[in-house]
């Protein structure tokens, strides 16, 4: 078995696919479960129902940092701030992805900070705006959520992300209730992504157990360097994703992800039918090692009203009934390994219009 990454594939959306987005994705969902995650690059006839102004974001990075668990190994553990640890100063501008994990495998005994931010229930996009403009809001609703009734739907928002400066970090983790996930890239720096799919999961857990390293997967306690992953075949992809590009999730997928420069995000979650059929929706919590009460750890709905029968329902209604056009997708496994050109004269207070 080779560890030996690859690109995501690349899909080309039009104005069409994007207005119903949960029915483009369920159309190429085998390739979405074979790679864990897709990138979709939009058309320019594609209408994004955007604010022209935002509200006051000055959000500070959260008191997160990451240290090196063993001097041998590149792994680092996500912790609150130990006073007794010195900090060690970040780079000011990070040239390439090699530059990026070169800097991290010398922090040794010090401590980095991740210099993100996470706004929950906050989004740049527009609300309830005329079905021919994207709306990341719609999303959930447009989902087999919708199973669970509107007061259910409402609950799951977006959550805006900030990367403060380049280098920014946002560890490993798992969608709540290992939904899908839709990702929009704002506006700064290209995100590097390193995809997990979920069948590589347990081989992961494992490799971290027999290395005696007792971290969460799911809640951002860890971040592993990728050659990590190639030293012991765990299968992952990568994904370089520039502003007005979606990556989306699947379902039960882990991911991670450093910034090239300072950036705005958004992401959203949702669920197609494969959710409830292949168990995503079930796995426990109890498995969790991080110290949160199970009861707080994300927003969970009630699975009993996921039958069978609504399901089926659902999916004639919503998903099968799609013209089976040709859509391009663009297969850039060849893509170097430096970061793409892309706006990034991102200063703290600004969006650039948005």
């Amino acid at each position: 078995m080779s560890a030996i990454p690859v690109y995501v594939p690349t899909l080309q959306a039009d104005k069409n696919d994007i207005q119903e987005f949960v029915r483009f994705i369920y159309k190429h969902e085998q390739l979405l479960k074979e790679y864990g995650a897709i990138k979709i690059q939009l058309n320019i006839d594609c209408n994004l129902a955007l604010k022209k102004r935002r509200t006051n974001l000055l959000t500070p990075p959260i008191s997160t940092y990451i240290t090196k668990i063993n001097k041998d190994y590149p792994i680092y553990s996500v912790e609150r701030n130990d006073n007794n640890v010195e900090l060690i100063e970040r780079n000011s501008l990070v040239h390439d992805e090699a530059d990026f994990w070169t800097s991290l495998s010398c922090l040794n005994n010090k401590q980095r900070q991740l210099n993100t931010s996470l706004m929950p229930n906050t989004s740049l996009f527009l609300e309830k705006q005329s079905h021919t403009r994207f709306d990341i809001h719609r999303v959930p609703g447009q989902s087999l959520l919708k199973l669970a009734g509107r007061a259910a739907v409402q609950k799951y928002t977006p959550c805006l992300k900030r990367a403060h400066e380049p280098g920014a970090i946002f560890p490993l983790t798992c969608t709540q209730q290992h939904l899908f996930s839709l990702d929009y890239h704002h506006e700064g720096g290209v995100h590097f992504w390193y995809i997990i799919p979920h069948s590589e999961r347990r081989a992961l857990q494992t490799l971290l157990d027999k290395q005696n390293i007792s971290a969460c997967l799911d809640h951002g306690k860890i971040f592993i360097d990728p050659t990590i992953l190639e030293k012991y075949y765990i299968r992952y992809h990568r994904i370089t994703q520039s502003p007005n590009e979606f990556v989306v999730l699947s379902a039960g997928t882990l991911s991670q992800c450093f910034t090239m420069h300072a950036s705005y995000s958004e992401s959203i979650v949702f669920a197609l039918p494969s959710w409830i059929e292949e168990e995503h929706a079930s796995i426990s919590t109890a498995s969790c090692r991080c110290d949160i009460p199970h009861d707080s750890l994300s927003i969970t709905c009630d699975l009993n009203l996921f039958t069978r029968d609504l399901i089926e329902e659902y999916t004639t209604s919503n998903l099968d009934n799609v013209i089976n056009d040709d859509l391009d997708i663009v297969t850039n496994y060849d893509t170097p390994m430096t970061a793409m050109s892309t706006p990034c004269n991102l200063d703290h207070n600004s969006l650039h219009g948005i």
